[in-house]
Formats: structure tokens, C-alpha cells, sequence
């Protein structure tokens, strides 16, 4: 199921090479957006690598089907929810120790719904208990946590459905913005006011900042793919150090 064959054999990614590589450092679960593959972000576990991360430090699964689905018609199912979830726990089991989530776009959502836990609002399938205790840092990226720009009037299947889309009064976006604080020991997001896929604000709101999080990078002027590829450094940083700046 994590590994995704039925995608290519580029779908996935992690795990130690040689039976005596021990890691080091906390594991790197990387949660890309919408009608993506995992390899979307192989520039930024290149620069994690270029770090001193090992393969077993970093890990990523392909939710969803890599785009099949046009853009306009992936949601926010439990079937993606669980999957994310497994990751988690597989990867904590495997490594030992906590780990650090940075999820993307659609990405955020899911992921923070997966450490949640609860019941699922399309399914009412039961994942259980918050995974908070396993994470340390999250970390969203161009995240759409509180819905899309793209999505001010909700239709009734696909991306911007009021259950399980980016409309910013879904079930889906209101189940998981009605507590705070669950998604790890140190919450932070990295967001810009010329996001052209997300917007900046949806209803009201900034779409994209964790409320209740330990904080955030707000950026002008980048669009939404810019935002995620140009702040690999602020991003390491963050899930390093907890802080937008690197240690001296």
C-alpha cells in the first residue's frame, strides 16, 4: 500500500540501504499536494541529502493516483487519510523516534487529519486516536488548511465539495480546524500572498497559516510552486531547528 508499484517504481520513497545504516537524525515524512507523485518533490530530499540526511531519514508515499483524476475532481477521502496515517506509524515504528511531517498544498490537510484521527466525515470510518505524540515538528507548506480561493462557491463533487473538499466550510476543513495544537510539539507555516492554486484569503481568512501553531513565514510574491521549491532552506530549518533560522 506505501509503496505504490502500481504508480511506477518511482512513487516512494525510504528506508535504510544496508541493514547497518543506522539513522542519525529524526525521519523526514514529505506529503506532496494535489495530482502529484512523491518524486514532485525529489529537489527537496536532494537538498535534505546535500544536508547529511540519509535514506533513512527521509520517507514519502504517492496518496491519491498522480494525476489520473483531472485536478478539478480529487477530494480529501479517508482511503488518502489512512494512508497517510499508516506512513506515520510505519515510519515511527521503523525509526524509533519522532518524526517530522512536511506536507504540501492539498498535503496539509490530509496530513493533519491523519495525526488527528477521529472519524473519518465521508466514510464515518473510525481511525482512532491522535498521533500528536509522534511528531515533532509539522510543518505545511502552501498549505490549504482553511480551504482554497478557487473554491468560493462549493459544487457538489470534486475538489471544492462542502464534505470532503477545499470549500472553506467543508466538513472535512471544519473537522480539523476545530482543535489546535494536535498536529505535533512544534506546528509552523510557510505561506505566500500570491499563491495563484490556494489564494491568500478564502472567506474571510488567510487560507493557508495554522491557527494555534508555533508560527509561520509568510512570503510576498511567490506563486504556489515557487513557495515550495524555493524555501527548501527555511524548511530544513524549521524541522532542524524549530526556528526559520539556522543555528550559527
Amino acid at each position: 500500500m506505501l509503496e505504490r508499484t502500481d504508480l511506477g517504481m518511482d512513487a516512494s520513497f525510504g528506508g535504510k540501504l544496508s541493514a547497518d545504516e543506522q539513522p542519525s537524525k529524526q525521519a523526514v515524512i514529505l506529503v506532496h499536494g494535489i495530482t502529484n507523485k512523491i518524486t514532485r518533490f525529489a529537489g527537496t530530499m536532494n537538498y535534505l541529502k546535500s544536508k547529511g540526511y540519509k535514506n533513512s531519514e527521509i520517507y514519502g508515499t504517492t496518496w491519491g493516483d498522480a494525476g489520473r483524476t483531472p485536478v478539478g475532481l480529487v477530494d480529501m477521502k479517508c482511503s488518502y487519510v489512512k494512508q497517510l496515517r499508516a506512513m506515520i506509524i510505519a515510519v515511527r515504528q521503523y525509526t524509533g523516534t519522532q518524526v517530522d511531517v512536511i506536507a504540501y498544498s492539498m498535503g496539509a490537510p490530509l496530513a493533519r487529519k491523519a495525526i488527528l484521527g477521529g472519524q473519518c466525515v465521508d466514510t464515518r470510518e473510525i481511525l482512532g486516536p491522535p498521533l500528536t505524540e509522534l511528531i515533532d515538528t509539522f510543518l505545511s507548506v502552501a498549505g490549504a488548511n482553511y480551504g482554497s480561493a478557487l473554491c468560493i462557491v462549493p459544487v457538489p463533487v470534486g475538489t471544492c465539495n462542502r464534505r470532503t473538499g477545499l470549500h472553506c466550510d467543508s466538513a472535512f476543513l471544519q473537522d480539523i480546524n476545530n482543535q489546535q495544537k494536535y498536529e505535533g510539539a512544534h506546528v509552523f507555516s510557510i505561506f505566500s500572498t500570491a499563491d495563484e492554486k490556494i489564494g491568500f484569503r478564502s472567506c474571510g481568512r488567510p487560507v493557508s497559516p495554522i491557527r494555534g501553531g508555533t508560527g509561520y513565514v509568510k512570503k510576498d510574491g511567490l506563486n504556489h510552486d515557487q513557495l515550495m521549491d524555493s524555501t527548501v532552506k527555511l524548511q530544513l530549518n524549521f524541522v532542524a531547528n524549530h526556528s526559520p533560522k539556522a543555528h550559527p
